[in-house]
């Protein structure tokens, strides 16, 4: 059938012009990310309940709402946080590919049942749920120059005219502005002048809200249908105040007398920050830090896109002199390295082969055949993608760098067969090519569908493994197909067109078997040639030399070394054929090295390091402090610039951020907590890696005193949590809410952790000795006095917490009202006697109305909280952490150098079950979740892959029996991956694994070639030991010539530096390894594994009139219009014994 192919050039050729087309239509309209849309759908719950504690949150808001969520539908698990600022979140994870609008819905529902239940300052702030991505996309800090400039005015700038926009952009999550540094009037109450004036809090709110109002008075004049008037006129009121003169006119107390008592006879009043929670500089300038992350299911290249348009318009519009922005994480600059050093990668490839290709083919025509078929089927992939709903990201890439090598197989099977047969049989390049495409199209078919089927299963695995596995199957799989489908078309069309005859063959047809004289070239023809060679040369040269430098000249030396490397190709297939025919028989010998090799496996992989997706260096490091408990704000930014001055010192360092009062890695607050955010010079600028950055820094960090220091990378996979490393939760599973016990039992896995050589950078932020003071009332005293515990609460709630009320409208947008004590009157906790509350008392009067005598409550004396409270010291926890509803402590760590992350799991899980007591446990997140939870699915991956190989060659070979030959022969190129990635220090991750399903494919494409040929030999009449040589002889070549392809475009991987470098290693060593050792000793090894399962199958059948000869070839004989009609085999009884030919091949 594929001969007609021949008989229509233009077609074949216009075939793979539309491939190109479409494919180029592709890759503009395609997404970009980093990596597959892996991460489980989030949703969060963010609460606020000014002046709680942490231990009011949980009791109050936390339980409640997490005992409505739990369970809800798809969920994964739950976790939470509650601060001391007030403020708390509940996350929701969801499993990979549900609806995250859907998931919103179903915890929106939830809250909602739970809403009436709540504090009312919480429902007055409002809970608000929202999809987000845990990790960041973009972290930029607007700073200024301006000595005058300040956090809070660069902080409400940034609100009022960088917020809005931002929000705006499609495809943005919402953006934070970092701290609470919104501007708020200020009301700094003065407990002694209130008490001098007997005048609470209480009566300050109250005349707060019933003066600064929103007024509605109306209309004068307006039509009522009875009486009619020409003008109407509107009443308008000046509203709620926004001046601090305003509110410290308002009247709190007024008599007859004259006397009127304001609120700035007891009060200061200022425009100042809502709060201080949070200090932020770059370089020591002053910041506003925005943390900016995507909604789900956007495209992060677009989004960054549209941000930093934005930005850059903001800035020529807004910006006042002396203001900047700079963008302190863009996870696009890790992205756009990685993607740059993929297409580099590509590139090299690309050359590596086309020099492989030529040295074996030979010539430049040869050479040009194979060489395009590459860009018409990486190129019309990516019109494939798009059909498929996949993106451009680092896993379809990867899988392009190394179709590189596969898809050029083909056609360099077709290439080299015509040029055998025109060596052979004397033919034209047309008459060779039409024999060839009727001799190995079945096997173009059959290695189609072997390489093809090895990707199919891995298509339907479940989870981020599985979606990393689809993307690469898929991909790997339509290259495959379409080169398959350029082999059959565009290369024997480009064969009969551009080769040359051989000199012993005519022009066009058959030959008789003369010589015949070879054409002589005119002079402008061979200078024409030369030219035309040398131009080609230059160019590759030039490539060469950009992409290695001084190196790249040695590719003028390949046409001078092309003649002996074609005599030693030679010399070394004869020595080949002789070694095979000596050991093909052999089968014990063949059955002893297929087990050797199994063993291998197995001894190799008890050594080999396993892990999930590796860490890369993305030039950006988290230095996270922590210092003691009870520290202040003022105390650990002091220590976060010490740290900012240890990294600033560093030639590899860029710029350093500075944060005190939050913490990446669980975006937590506190005033022990900081930040430093690193950023490094581009990669292609330093010589140290980020691990080898982050080891200095650790060595020159030890010299800082009472702190703790920690340096994190961002996450290997977007999504999936804030930082690098692992994440887990220590759990408190008694229901007993015993902080104090939570808080030992991890100090004591802490310990336990430290010893273990696996681990590094452990770092947890839960600690039960924060310093606290609780107050303890007595009640009896206090009602004696007239106080109640609810008043006396809620006066200090505003004293010492602060609240607000009500707020105002300024720069368009609406700002609270606070009224807190003065900062000078609770500072310490002695302040707290100073601190009065207004009484009240019944008495009894009389009714005017009635006459009768009835109680009424007045208010009386002003009673200091000294009369009947106490402060008793101890100490507890100013964040509290939950997960799946149990009180934790969250743990972050590394796997230590030398060590993989599932070799830090595996440690952690063995440290626990050691050391915890009954009723704790483990809870894991992030990746940690997915690769705990893992277990063997690499290996019933890799049996699936090698299961469904087996049956597709059983039915192209109609035996059970034939197809064992390929399978057996996979286990020499497995050990190979195994025993280089052990080598080189790798580890067995999801990148190997990917790269071990591909040399599945590979290995058994190999096999299939000598197998293929050997079979149609043995049903030529060959006996079983000349076909089985021969089929190795045969196919010697061509396998080397692929492989050996296939290697070289896998080289720049294997050396691969940078941005992705730990990826592109590890995928690069698996196919190097598998291949190079599969394809130097297994071809030894197959064909003597052929004659094995060929005697055992010789003369069975499944039925009577069974035809034997491979379903491909079945296929292309009764269809070749062109060829002779396929026989059946013949009778049972006419069919030779094992080891003789049969009398009638066809």
């Amino acid at each position: 059938m594929f001969t007609n192919i021949l008989f229509r050039p233009a077609l074949a050729i216009v075939i793979s012009i539309i491939l190109l087309f479409l494919g180029v239509l592709g890759v503009f309209t395609l997404p970009t990310s980093q990596f597959p849309n892996i991460a489980p759908p989030t949703v969060q719950v963010a609460i606020a309940y000014p002046g709680a504690s942490a231990n009011v949150l949980v009791d109050s808001v936390l339980i409640p709402l997490e005992q409505s969520i739990n369970g809800v539908q798809n969920m994964r698990y739950i976790v939470s946080d509650a601060t001391s600022a007030g403020e708390a979140t509940i996350t929701i994870y969801f499993e990979p590919g549900t609806d995250p609008n859907i998931n919103v819905v179903n915890v929106q529902n939830r809250v909602n049942i739970m809403m009436n239940r709540l504090p009312i300052l919480v429902q007055r702030e409002g809970i608000l749920v929202s999809q987000v991505v845990p990790s960041m996309l973009m972290y930029v800090n607007i700073f200024s120059t301006d000595p005058n400039a300040n956090q809070t005015t660069l902080f409400n700038f940034a609100n009022v005219n960088v917020m809005p926009v931002l929000k705006r952009i499609q495809g943005m999550g919402i953006p934070r502005n970092l701290g609470n540094r919104s501007f708020a009037m200020r009301v700094w109450l003065n407990p002694d002048r209130m008490r001098a004036y007997n005048i609470s809090s209480d009566e300050i709110m109250e005349q707060l809200a019933k003066q600064s109002v929103i007024g509605s008075p109306g209309r004068l004049g307006q039509a009522t249908g009875k009486d009619s008037q020409s003008k109407e006129y509107v009443l308008t009121y000046i509203g709620r105040y926004n001046k601090p003169q305003q509110y410290e006119d308002i009247i709190l107390r007024a008599n007859t007398a004259g006397e009127i008592l304001h609120l700035k006879d007891v009060a200061k009043v200022e425009l100042g920050s809502e709060f201080f929670d949070i200090y932020s500089d770059v370089d020591g300038k002053p910041a506003a830090s925005i943390v900016l992350k995507q909604a789900p299911g956007s495209n992060a290249a677009t989004v960054i896109e549209e941000i930093k348009k934005e930005l850059e318009d903001i800035k020529k519009e807004k910006f006042p002199p002396g203001m900047d922005y700079e963008l302190a994480y863009d996870v696009s600059n890790f992205l756009d390295a990685s993607i740059e050093k993929v297409v580099h990668t590509l590139l090299e490839a690309f050359i590596l082969v086309s020099l492989v290709v030529y040295m074996f083919l030979g010539d430049v025509r040869s050479t040009l055949i194979p060489i395009l078929a590459v860009p018409v089927s990486l190129v019309g992939t990516f019109f494939f993608l798009q059909l498929l709903g996949l993106s451009i990201n680092l896993i379809t890439l990867f899988a392009m760098v190394l179709a590189i090598g596969v898809v050029v197989d083909d056609a360099i099977v077709v290439v080299e067969a015509v040029h055998a047969k025109m060596s052979e049989k004397h033919l034209s390049p047309y008459s060779a090519t039409r024999e060839v495409l009727h001799e190995i199209s079945g096997a173009i078919i059959a290695i189609t569908l072997v390489m093809t089927s090895v990707f199919i299963p891995v298509t339907f695995i479940p989870g981020p493994v599985g979606t990393f596995y689809r993307q690469f199957g898929l991909t790997m799989a339509t290259s495959i197909v379409l080169s398959g489908l350029v082999a059959l078309t565009l290369t024997p069309v480009l064969c009969a067109m551009i080769l040359k005859p051989h000199s012993h063959a005519p022009a066009n047809g058959h030959s008789n078997g003369t010589k015949h004289a070879k054409p002589r070239r005119s002079i402008a023809t061979i200078v024409l040639y030369i030219l035309g060679g040398l131009l080609v040369l230059g160019l590759m040269t030039a490539l060469a030399y950009k992409l290695w430098g001084p190196l790249g000249f040695l590719i003028i030396l390949v046409p001078f070394v092309r003649g002996p490397f074609d005599r030693l190709v030679e010399k070394v297939t004869g020595g080949y054929a002789a070694i095979l025919r000596r050991i093909v028989t052999r089968r014990t010998l063949s059955l002893a090295v297929v087990g050797g090799f199994c063993a291998g496996i197995y001894f190799v992989n008890l050594k080999l390091p396993t892990g999930f997706i590796p860490g890369e260096d993305q030039g950006i490091l988290y230095g996270i402090i922590q210092t003691p408990p009870g520290s202040t704000l003022e105390y650990t930014n002091a220590k976060s610039h010490e740290l900012k001055e240890i990294a600033k010192k560093l030639n590899e360092v860029t710029s350093v951020t500075s944060l005190a009062g939050y913490e990446v890695l669980t975006e937590g607050r506190g005033s022990n907590a900081g930040t430093c955010i690193i950023n490094l010079k581009d990669w292609s600028k330093r010589d140290k890696t980020s691990r080898e950055i982050i080891l200095e820094l650790e060595e020159k960090c030890s010299k800082m005193s009472d702190v703790k220091v920690e340096f994190f990378e961002p996450p290997a996979v977007p999504g999936f949590g804030s930082a690098g490393g692992y994440s887990l939760r220590l759990l408190d599973k008694t229901n007993t809410n015993d902080y104090q016990k939570l808080g030992e039992v991890t100090d004591k896995f802490m310990e336990a952790l430290h010893h273990r050589k696996e681990l590094k950078g452990l770092f947890t932020f839960f600690t039960s000795s924060y310093p606290q003071y609780e107050l303890v009332i007595n009640n009896d005293v206090a009602m004696q006095k007239g106080v109640s515990i609810g008043k006396a609460l809620d006066n200090l709630n505003i004293l010492i917490g602060s609240t607000y009320e009500q707020g105002f409208i300024l720069f368009n947008q609406f700002y609270k009202v606070y009224v807190q004590a003065g900062p000078e009157f609770r500072r310490f906790p002695g302040d707290l006697d100073n601190l009065f509350v207004k009484s009240e008392r019944e008495i009894e009067v009389k009714n005017e109305q009635t006459g009768k005598m009835q109680k009424v409550r007045v208010e009386g004396e002003m009673v200091p909280y000294s009369a009947f409270m106490k402060i008793k010291k101890k100490q507890g926890l100013n964040e509290i952490t939950r997960y799946n509803l149990y009180p934790s402590a969250s743990i972050k760590g590394e796997a230590a150098p030398g060590y993989s992350s599932g070799q830090a799991l595996k440690a952690i899980q063995e440290v626990a079950d050691q050391t915890l007591p009954k009723g704790y446990g483990l809870g894991w997140e992030g990746l940690s979740y997915d690769e705990a939870r893992k277990g063997n699915e690499a290996v019933y991956i890799f049996l699936i892959v090698i299961a469904f190989v087996y049956l597709v060659l059983v039915a192209q070979y109609e035996s059970f029996i034939l197809p064992l030959a390929v399978i057996l022969s996979l286990p020499i190129g497995v050990f190979g991956s195994f025993f280089l990635l052990q080598i080189l220090g790798l580890s067995n991750d999801v990148y190997a694994q990917i790269g071990l399903v591909m040399l599945v494919g590979l290995l058994g494409k190999n096999a299939i070639l000598i197998v293929e040929f050997a079979v149609q030999r043995r049903q030529e009449g060959v006996p079983l030991k000349e076909a089985a040589v021969e089929g190795g002889k045969l196919r010697f070549r061509p396998i080397q010539m692929t492989s050996f392809a296939f290697i070289a475009g896998l080289l720049p991987l294997v050396v691969a530096t940078g941005a992705g470098a730990i990826g592109n290693r590890t995928i690069g060593t698996t196919g190097v390894g598998g291949m190079l050792v599969g394809t130097v000793l297994g071809v030894l090894v197959i064909p003597g594994l052929y004659y094995l399962f060929g005697r055992i199958a010789d003369g069975r059948k499944l039925l009577q009139d069974e035809v034997n000869e491979p379903l491909s070839e079945i296929f292309e004989h009764n269809t070749d219009p062109l060829l002779l009609v396929h026989a059946p085999s013949p009778a049972p009884e006419h069919r030779p014994e094992a080891g003789h030919p049969p009398e009638h091949p066809h």
